[in-house]
């Protein structure tokens, strides 16, 4: 099965402070970004669409991407800046969008694959193509901007897919409760109920379990479970793309 995901393409940067020390961590970013790159590592054919800068922060996100081995072909390079997101001692400072606020330029008659993943990291305009295509199936994280989906029509096959101050907003069909764990309708998969130190992340990385298991044909609780398990691991884990750090997925 082929996975298509849309979503922003980001240069991470992280800044912890410890006593007197600082230290500084960067990565590739992006919520669909993370999310295919994590569903290409757990052995999944992924094409991953999203723009990025002609610069060079899109310079080091695209090295990075090279060193996985992760295809790029539909990475629109744009006359513009890469995204930038920065967070200190795991609070967010600052997101400048960029050339992300623009449009994903699609060919729809290149779209060929079964699944999709969407993030509302996308204007709406590209939401509305995107959702206009014949898929099997499509999970759609309405984070970070919610708001996004308000009056756009959503087929029968999406599962939506936020926090809980999303699911405020626009209703999900699996809530991330952080701590606490994650709902999918009546099935609870219990958190650990411990506050963690690097929480930034751990959305993707719940989101790419998740998929990733409810693909491979595993019940609801199963991988609802198993998606706050590595997401709860995640979080221990300094930095936003968690997913090859972290053994035994």
């Amino acid at each position: 099965m082929r996975i298509d995901v849309f979503g922003a393409v980001f240069l991470d940067k992280y800044i912890y402070e410890v006593h007197d020390s600082i230290e500084e961590v960067e990565s590739i970013g992006g919520s669909g970004l993370n999310i295919a790159l994590g569903l290409h590592l757990l052995g999944w054919d992924v094409k991953f669409y999203g723009n990025i800068g002609r610069d060079e922060r899109g310079s080091r996100v695209l090295k990075e991407l090279e060193h996985y081995g992760f295809p790029m072909e539909s990475i629109f390079i744009k006359d513009g800046i890469t995204g930038l997101f920065v967070a200190k001692n795991d609070r967010v400072l600052s997101v400048e969008r960029e050339v992300n606020a623009e449009p994903l330029n699609i060919n729809m008659d290149s779209l060929g694959g079964e699944c999709a993943v969407i993030t509302t990291e996308l204007n709406r305009t590209t939401i509305e193509k995107i959702l206009s295509y014949r898929w099997e199936k499509i999970f759609i994280d309405i984070g970070p901007r919610p708001h996004i989906l308000e009056d756009i029509y959503l087929p029968r096959n999406v599962v939506k897919i936020g926090n809980a101050k999303e699911d405020r907003v626009h209703p999900c069909h699996v809530v991330k409760l952080g701590l606490y764990g994650a709902k999918w309708g009546d099935i609870l998969a219990e958190g650990s109920n411990k506050s963690l130190p690097y929480t930034i992340g751990a959305g993707d990385l719940f989101d790419t379990i998740l998929i990733h298991n409810i693909l491979k044909g595993r019940d609801r609780k199963t991988a609802l479970s198993l998606a706050v398990e590595y997401a709860e691991r995640g979080c221990k884990i300094k930095g936003g793309f968690k997913l090859e750090k972290i053994r035994g997925v």
